[in-house]
């Protein structure tokens, strides 16, 4: 091999031939960083606050204002393209770690850092999203679900327990830094692919009027669902781990090894779910699921969080894949309005989110246990079974 030729971008470039594998690269890239910080931001916000209401509504504030701006995503979209969308999302997040580092200096880093998490959130998930529906192979969304979240959850298994390792060592802002500097590698593959433009014709409360038609009240309760069990799982559930004065080394460990457990069931699923009936999927993973935050209710020390979020992780993604494969082909379904129903979707799961967050904080006000929200989540989570009432390919109506 002669070394004066090589060139180490052609030599990336040849690993990443496919437009396909630069996005699922950059993912893997992102999925491990967010990984190492994800579990212990809600840990983070709530010794600032010293108040589990406090830390509740600061999450509230980020997805209500998600769910507000959201339909700029979609004009962001169309003005910048995907690509770029996804890229100009990195230097929000980055600021907005920074300004979580930046709390005790002044309260006016605490409304910097919800406004930069949400500019974040609305430039990456819409394009996001609208960029894997283009990668994927059509009619094959359960194997590119799965394959999705194999490829951001193996670089990604030992992102937690890495993360609180360092955590423990080293403090939040080594933490912090060590994110960003994974955060900007991710943005290395997409460098490498062409962009796309979208066309997002919606007008700002059409958005919005989408929520409000009868034909969609199965897709509003399917995507509340999603956003409501998600927010108690990644707010509640390490702040539970916390009070039991589980500490970080040992909080990221259990979430490292939930993952390995739910790891390859993810690509099992993901072939499944296109060839099986997926609404008896999300029938089975919804009940699944719900048992699964019973569980937790029980949980007492780090033995038996280990087997409850395992156990959760398992459920979790038996009814995830089916769910995440059947909004995909909805999305796919609408043609030129993918990015409109894309906008919609996270209009809903944003809202739906902040409200619950919101009811929640106000609960805890006179509610001690925080394992009550255990019990909500369980009951939320029959709700993705309100996905298989459309499980069959149909169109919406058109405005």
């Amino acid at each position: 091999m002669n070394l004066t030729n090589f060139n180490p971008s052609s030599y990336l470039f040849f690993f990443l031939k496919r437009e396909a594998d630069r996005f699922f690269s950059s993912v893997a890239i992102r999925g491990f960083g967010m990984g190492m910080i994800a579990i212990f931001v809600p840990i983070y916000i709530y010794q600032h606050f010293g108040s589990l209401s406090l830390t509740l509504l600061f999450f509230a504030a980020i997805y209500g204002l998600q769910g507000i701006l959201s339909p700029f995503g979609g004009q962001i979209m169309m003005k910048v393209g995907l690509k770029k969308a996804m890229l100009l999302s990195h230097p929000f997040f980055w600021g907005y770690f920074i300004c979580l580092l930046c709390f005790n200096i002044s309260w006016l880093f605490i409304f910097l850092a919800i406004i930069l998490n949400v500019l974040g959130k609305i430039f990456f998930y819409p394009a996001y999203h609208t960029n894997f529906i283009r990668v994927s192979e059509t009619k094959k969304f359960g194997k590119e679900v799965g394959k999705l979240n194999f490829v951001s959850a193996l670089p990604g298994i030992l992102a937690p327990a890495v993360g609180g390792v360092v955590l423990s060592f080293f403090g939040y802002p080594t933490l912090f830094v060590a994110v960003l500097f994974v955060l900007v590698s991710s943005a290395i593959p997409l460098l490498l692919s062409k962009d796309v433009y979208q066309i997002y014709t919606d007008s700002y409360l059409g958005a919005f009027k989408r929520m409000f038609r009868k034909e969609n009240r199965y897709y509003n309760l399917a995507f509340a669902t999603l956003g409501m069990v998600g927010t108690i799982n990644y707010c509640i559930w390490p702040l539970f781990l916390m009070i039991l004065c589980i500490n970080y080394m040992t909080i990221g460990a259990i979430a490292t090894i939930a993952l390995v457990v739910s790891l390859f069931f993810a690509l099992y699923m993901g072939r499944l779910t296109d060839r099986v009936d997926k609404t008896k999927l999300l029938v089975i993973g919804s009940i699944l699921t719900a048992g699964a935050w019973l569980g937790k209710f029980f949980v007492v020390n780090p033995a038996s969080a280990f087997l409850a979020q395992s156990f959760y992780r398992f459920a979790r993604t038996s009814v995830g894949i089916p769910f995440q494969a059947v909004q995909y082909e909805k999305a796919e379904a609408k043609g030129k309005e993918i990015d409109e129903f894309i906008i919609y979707r996270d209009i809903v799961i944003a809202l739906s989110r902040s409200f619950l967050l919101l009811s929640l904080a106000g609960i805890f006000l006179i509610v001690s246990d925080i394992r009550f929200a255990f019990i909500v989540a369980a009951i939320f989570s029959l709700g993705f079974m309100f996905l298989g009432k459309i499980s069959k390919l149909k169109f919406w109506a058109q405005k």
